[in-house]
């Protein structure tokens, strides 16, 4: 019960902090892996959406093309829960793991 509180607070803090003007991003990050599934959204996080633009960092080339198979499917989904289309997804190739010294 607890968690749930938190989990319904941190969405509402995230959301103040970020404004009006992102909250469409934080709705689509938060919503991540119900759109690509939990297996990509270990390996991938949005990034930005600009000029209608969605780009996405993702974990290498392999995640990256299993994405760009599944484009099609996210630009609709994100259109369905937005009611606005995007005109693209741009991939990124950008690695979670520590920095090195």
């Amino acid at each position: 019960m607890a968690f749930s509180a938190l989990h319904t607070n941190l969405h509402r803090v995230l959301y103040k902090i970020g404004g009006e003007k992102h909250e469409r991003f934080i709705s689509l990050y938060l919503a991540w892996k119900s759109v690509v599934g939990e297996l990509l959204a270990e390996r991938s996080h949005p990034i930005k959406i600009q000029q209608n633009t969605l780009f996405v960092g993702v974990e290498n080339s392999a995640w990256m093309q299993e994405l760009l198979l599944l484009k099609p499917k996210i630009l609709q989904k994100y259109k369905n829960a937005y009611h606005e289309e995007l005109q693209d997804m741009v991939l990124i190739i950008k690695s979670k793991g520590k920095k090195k010294r």
